[in-house]
């Protein structure tokens, strides 16, 4: 089984592992790197330190670093999952859903349409800035 190191880092501090354990695989790892962030970072609270800016690197047996885990990314909130089809299909009725589609499919062809105005007003306008300065460059000589 791969041996893993796990060097903690916190400010200028590096204390690094030197027994290391093994593990099956990198991502069980970097599993218990992530658990022993969350426990570390627990205690570092209860005496009022900010853990934030801590790290755990995971080294393999060569010391070659294989993965950063930063105690932010660990103690950031799992962000809200967005609804699925299944969950908007049980909250309206299929026919609102396709309507609500429908709309911003209407929604998105007008935007194009804008897009596609201002972009052609935008080349006229470069086309004009062109001329101008071929026949200032012309007079100037």
């Amino acid at each position: 089984m791969p041996r893993f190191f796990f060097d903690f880092t916190s400010g200028r501090t590096i204390e690094s592992d030197n027994i290391g354990t093994e593990f099956p695989s990198l991502e069980e790892a970097y599993l218990d790197a992530c658990r022993s962030a969350l426990e570390m970072s627990f205690e570092k609270l209860r005496v009022r330190c900010d853990p934030n800016l801590d790290s755990v690197e995971i080294l393999d047996a060569e010391r070659n670093s294989l993965m950063q885990v930063p105690f932010s990314d660990v103690l950031r909130p799992k962000p809200p999952r967005l609804p699925s089809a299944q969950d908007l299909c049980n909250q309206q009725s299929c026919s609102q859903l396709i309507e609500s589609c429908n709309q911003q499919l209407v929604r998105g062809r007008h935007l194009k349409a804008e897009i596609g105005e201002e972009l052609r007003k935008m080349r006229t306008t470069s086309s004009a800035i062109g001329a101008n300065l071929e026949r200032l460059t012309r007079s100037a000589r």
